[in-house]
């Protein structure tokens, strides 16, 4: 099998695991929060949410690092992952005893921080299985870590499902990731013992490398993760558990679907780094702009349609015991347009050896976002926290776009491009919310989807050569691939 060939079907094998393991967390989380309730489930979220910010401390960026040696220089990444091996037992009690004394210093009673220990178990255990699976990435064999993280969550959700069922409360949920943690632990060990790949004594020179290497990766982690979990923590300073379960399933039904452009960027990052490489700076530019106009035409839809139809959906999927979600989820899902259209800006950053700039980008709007949901959150609780992450994430796709608006071909085009989005969005809402509630709501979801891809069509984001093409592609397939294995 060709070397090429090798790296897509590993990567089609982690994309399908990936998307199966979205689906199922999506799922087990609906009867998770439908038996727990808005205290449990808000109890539950916010000690995850504290664990989640220090489990960035654990690692700092370390595991990229140790992926590009294993995968250039055997030897020194061997050297490389014992430092970072070494590093992590430094790291990740640290990292515990941070998480710790902040839920101390939050004033956590006997529950939640026994529900933040075993997390910070939890946290640790990841750090090292995070590592590990890197190794086996970076000798490009991406198949155990699949079978890992699909086998670890189902064993997450029906241990979360029995937890809640049987009413053991924030703790039992968390002991349900402990197990799938412990299981990946346990089997990512033995795939690196079978591959016959060892961790090797480091140099001091090593350890230099690592640290400097990893720090950009380390700062962009970060970043990720404090404005992602930071509105949890001020909703539960100021409005208890009850309005942090209340936000937690609006942030889930919303952020689930990040995995749509994760997939797609998988394989459009290979592409722009292609072309860059090669120097063929139109195909860079057609290939940015193409994919921009993919990510705008589903944000935009799903921005509109979960918004206007956000009374129905939350009683649908978690009952009238969380019907205080809809205020945050009438304005959260206005979030996943700018986050779709940022994917393929990273990309283009990463692909053209500009990932500084993305990281620069990820700390301004960690700033923004902390500072916004520090003036917000108190008066208006999850709405405000939701108000927030829209406003943040909007700006970090306008510094994105100035950033990359040289290879789209200037400002004007970025700007026309994402006017053409809010149009499109603002008539879908128009159309679901105005129109569609005189409906039931499963006619009421095929009219605006209706009429999504009938603006999706009116904006140029899908054109009927885009469609003509596709169908030409698939049925072409079968030659293109053995034209590409000859």
């Amino acid at each position: 099998m060709s070397y090429g060939a090798k790296i897509a079907r590993n990567a089609a094998f982690l994309m399908m695991a990936t998307a199966g393991q979205k689906v199922i967390a999506f799922a087990s989380f609906i009867f998770v929060a439908r038996l727990s309730g808005t205290e449990i489930t808000g109890a539950y979220f916010y000690a995850i949410s504290i664990t989640s910010i220090f489990v960035t401390f654990a690692d700092l960026g370390m595991t990229p690092v140790v992926i590009r040696a294993i995968a250039g220089k055997t030897e020194e990444g061997a050297r490389l992952l014992g430092a970072a091996i070494r590093a992590k037992m430094y790291l990740a009690p640290a990292a515990a005893l941070a998480a710790m004394g902040y839920a101390l210093l939050g004033g956590a009673d006997a529950t939640i921080l026994l529900t933040v220990a075993v997390a910070c178990l939890v946290m640790t255990a990841d750090t090292i299985h995070l590592v590990l699976y890197g190794a086996l990435r970076g000798r490009q064999n991406l198949k155990p870590e699949a079978i890992g993280m699909f086998v670890g969550q189902l064993l997450t959700a029906t241990t979360a499902i029995a937890a809640a069922w049987y009413k053991t409360g924030p703790i039992g949920l968390a002991v349900s990731l402990l197990i799938a943690s412990g299981w990946n632990v346990v089997w990512s060990l033995i795939q690196i013992r079978k591959s016959g790949f060892h961790a090797l004594t480091p140099h001091p020179s090593d350890i230099r490398l690592l640290i400097r290497e990893a720090l950009p990766f380390g700062i962009a982690g970060i970043s990720v993760k404090v404005y992602s979990y930071v509105d949890t923590l001020f909703i539960k300073m100021y409005h208890g558990f009850d309005a942090v379960g209340a936000y937690a399933v609006a942030y889930k039904l919303t952020y689930a679907l990040q995995f749509l452009p994760l997939t797609f960027v998988a394989a459009l990052y290979p592409a722009l780094a292609a072309a860059f490489a090669n120097k063929e700076h139109d195909q860079l530019r057609n290939t940015f702009i193409g994919s921009l106009r993919l990510m705008a035409a589903m944000g935009f839809a799903l921005s509109a349609g979960l918004s206007a139809l956000a009374p129905r959906i939350i009683p649908f999927v978690y009952g009238q015991e969380f019907i205080a979600a809809v205020p945050a989820f009438r304005i959260l899902p206005w979030v996943l347009l700018p986050i779709f259209l940022d994917f393929p800006i990273g990309s283009l950053l990463n692909a053209t050896r500009r990932a500084h700039l993305k990281t620069t980008a990820m700390v301004i709007t960690m700033v923004i976002n902390i500072a916004l949901n520090a003036v917000l959150v108190p008066v208006w609780g999850p709405v405000g926290a939701a108000w927030a992450g829209v406003i943040s994430f909007w700006i970090l796709f306008i510094i994105g776009v100035g950033f990359t608006a040289e290879q789209a071909g200037g400002w004007g085009r970025m700007l026309w491009l994402t006017g053409r989005g809010l149009i499109a969005a603002a008539v879908s809402w128009i159309a679901w919310d105005a129109i569609g509630q005189h409906m039931d709501f499963l006619a009421a979801m095929v009219f605006g989807t209706a009429v999504a891809i009938a603006m999706a069509f009116v904006v140029r984001f899908v054109t009927v050569d885009d469609v003509y093409g596709f169908i030409r592609r698939f049925r072409s397939a079968p030659e293109k691939v053995e034209a590409i294995h000859d």
